[in-house]
């Protein structure tokens, strides 16, 4: 398999899930991802030395030199992204991590527990706790759960678990080994595996019938309820929320004037099996920045995966060139999700720089990156 999905580990001590991952990818066990990179919250950890011995980049990022959470976590954001990384392994790593962390990487981190989620979890079960609580309670069954992580301690979706015995005179020790080896150490990479391949089923565009499709005021219903599906974090500008079909019709009269008037932008609704699926434009800048064109775009969750707007976005770049006097379109993308960068660059943009890294705003964390696509240079994508 030539493409694989970059994969960043994060750790705190000694690795043993770390190595398990290592010997998955060695084995032929890992093969739709790659690990590139493996962060220490711990100067020191042996896990460092394992990423070393395997070729791997060694990272350390320390918990305890770092002011504050957001610190701590920027430094781990700036790791994650020189590396590419699209998938995030908890393995062993004993911080928990913010919700603005989580859901920067939706869907993408993922974490293994020492027990069959939802016993002997949440807040404050980890380590040798989790089988210092399962000795007490008497359980004869305990076990291994690899989630995707979220906002929630250990409450993401289950994508793999393992029961294992509890034997007679177990000690919290005893008990630890043998889930790691008879669960974790198995569960992880095969986990790691699956997210992988799905991530590169879900890259794999399909052909579905689609169209774009000039907005008109009757289709205002339809726009609002698309811009109210939408991850609001993930839309720039002043949105209303809830977004009415007033607002909606304002918009539609606004991009027609535009359009039609001075033309100085298109605006399209994307339609995918006959049904409305999102919406694309291209504006023209103006006085600030003569020549150059600003896209913009959403798209219905439902949809995500299918390579529609990497085409739509083809589509209406085309006819942008083709109908405003511009030279070039720009993608400007605030806090960028992985999906967002993947559809321009695959749609023919080029990445022009970080124009600001790792600023705050509003008590978030964003990155600021341009794409541009430049005229007569588009390399057979248009």
């Amino acid at each position: 398999m030539a493409e694989k999905i970059k994969i960043a580990v994060l750790v705190s001590g000694g690795g043993t899930n770390l190595q398990a991952l290592i010997d998955a990818q060695e084995s032929g066990i890992l093969v739709s991802g790659r690990i590139v990179a493996v962060i220490s919250s711990k100067p020191g950890a042996y896990a460092l030395e394992r990423a070393k011995k395997a070729g791997i980049d060694a990272v350390t990022v320390s918990r305890k030199d770092c002011r504050d959470l957001k610190e701590f976590e920027s430094g781990i954001v700036n790791a994650i992204e020189s590396h590419g990384a699209e998938v995030i392994i908890l393995a062993g790593f004993m911080s928990i991590l913010s919700e603005d962390f989580t859901g920067r990487y939706s869907n993408r981190i993922i974490n293994v527990h020492p027990a069959l989620i939802p016993s002997f979890c949440g807040k404050g079960y980890y380590g040798l706790k989790v089988h210092e609580e399962a000795l007490k309670k008497g359980v004869k069954v305990s076990g291994a759960t690899v989630h995707l992580v979220n906002e929630i301690c250990d409450g993401g979706e289950i994508l793999a678990q393992r029961a294992v015995d509890v034997h007679d005179g177990d000690t919290p020790e005893t008990l630890q080994k043998r889930i790691m080896e008879q669960a974790e150490w198995k569960l992880l990479p095969e986990a790691a595996e699956k997210l992988c391949r799905r991530i590169l089923n879900e890259q794999k565009p399909e052909t579905p019938s689609f169209t774009l499709r000039k907005w008109e005021l009757s289709d205002a219903g339809e726009l609002a309820g698309i811009i109210g599906k939408i991850d609001r974090k993930y839309l720039t500008g002043r949105i209303p929320d809830p977004y009415t079909e007033k607002d909606a019709e304002r918009f539609i009269t606004e991009m027609a004037q535009k359009g039609e008037a001075e033309n100085t932008g298109i605006f399209y609704g994307i339609v995918v099996d006959g049904k409305a699926a999102g919406n694309i434009s291209v504006e023209k800048s103006g006085d600030l920045r003569s020549g150059v064109g600003v896209i913009g775009y959403c798209l219905i969750p439902e949809f995500y995966g299918r390579g529609i707007m990497t085409e739509a976005v083809k589509m209406i770049c085309a006819e942008a060139f083709e109908k405003l006097d511009i030279s070039r379109i720009e993608g400007t993308i605030f806090e960028p999700n992985i999906g967002s960068r993947r559809v321009l660059e695959k749609a023919g943009f080029e990445l022009e720089g970080v124009l600001k890294d790792a600023f705050y705003k509003y008590g978030k964390l964003y990155n600021e990156y341009v794409y541009g696509l430049t005229k007569g240079d588009q390399n057979g994508h248009l």
